[in-house]
């Protein structure tokens, strides 16, 4: 049924246990509401990018050194603070097996920024193929139909065989669906629950209904 399933990072494999502005106050030294406009403007554009960018435009002041030690700190300590949801990588490997699939994984953000995160959590031992939009491939952020057209390139596949899963509606599911994926809206949690068998996971995904998903209950 599925040939490829890309799966979103953010609020999809993992969850922050930390304050993004508090974090951002403790290492340079000023509020990140004074700087939120174009932080996220060089962090979150198309094109291939580091991350350097957004510190270089917000702190110029700094010299070169102090701007790459600055978001050598702060990419460090905010992957250390990613943790993955309980059972995801379970859930994954249950989909490869069951459709006999590639796996991937498709994140919005700077190369470095992102790549840390995803090194933390020993993404690559889990996946086929993973890229941050400021990778030189694919240099493009979600949502982008162009994008996911890259990627079927890339590694092979047709839209209809193809399954996007992630939290945002706008950025991860309606451009999938507009590109003739298949897509699955979920908000992944911790909580106890009772086992979702895959019929009723792979059902989900034709419908435009959210899914509260523990990934530790999906089963075969």
């Amino acid at each position: 049924m599925f040939k490829t399933i890309v799966f979103d990072l953010d609020g999809t494999i993992c969850h922050h246990k930390a304050s993004y502005p508090k974090m951002f106050y403790e290492i340079f030294g000023e509020q990140f509401n004074k700087h939120s406009d174009t932080w996220l403007r060089h962090m979150l554009h198309n094109g291939e990018h580091s991350g350097l960018e957004a510190v270089q435009s917000c702190f110029p002041e700094m010299s070169l050194e102090e701007q790459k030690n600055a978001l050598d700190t702060f990419t460090y300590r905010w992957s250390e603070a990613q943790v993955p949801f309980t059972g995801i990588f379970e859930a994954m490997a249950l989909l490869k097996a069951n459709f006999g699939c590639q796996i991937g994984v498709m994140t919005n953000g700077p190369s470095q920024f992102q790549w840390a995160v995803m090194n933390k959590l020993g993404l690559s031992e889990h996946v086929d193929f993973a890229y941050a939009s400021g990778d030189p491939f694919p240099a493009e952020c979600k949502p982008s139909i162009p994008l996911l057209r890259k990627l079927q390139n890339q590694h092979s596949f047709e839209s209809d065989t193809a399954l996007f899963i992630g939290d945002n509606l706008e950025k991860d599911i309606k451009p999938a669906r507009e590109a003739g994926w298949s897509a699955l809206h979920v908000a992944p949690h911790d909580d106890k629950v009772d086992p979702l068998p895959l019929s009723d996971f792979i059902e989900a995904a034709k419908q435009d209904s959210l899914l509260k998903v523990n990934w530790s209950s999906l089963t075969a």
